[in-house]
């Protein structure tokens, strides 16, 4: 990983399903959050997944869920990613 980026991200979705708008959406989401410290993923899938992972933390799994977020709950993924893009930053400064 290039120094550039601080943390990594990755979006799972399903392609026979549909998903990759919804998929592509949550990218421009993640990146009004986060902007160039976020290195966002797009992995395609299938059997109707929908995985939002940073830096190793689920933070959606539609399969556990079983639906995809709704506007709500992707304010909330914003501002946990936020959060955790400000705490890595604190402690690299440190």
């Amino acid at each position: 990983m290039s120094d550039h980026w601080k943390m990594d991200a990755q979006i799972e979705y399903c392609v026979p399903c549909g998903y990759a708008n919804l998929a592509a959406s949550l990218v421009s989401e993640l990146f009004q959050a986060a902007g160039p410290s976020l290195a966002i993923s797009l992995i395609p899938g299938h059997s109707g997944a929908l995985k939002i992972t940073v830096d190793g933390e689920v933070l959606w799994d539609k399969k556990e869920q079983g639906r995809s977020p709704h506007i709500m709950e992707v304010k909330d993924i914003k501002a946990k990613v936020a959060n955790m893009v400000n705490s890595h930053a604190i402690i690299q400064e440190s």
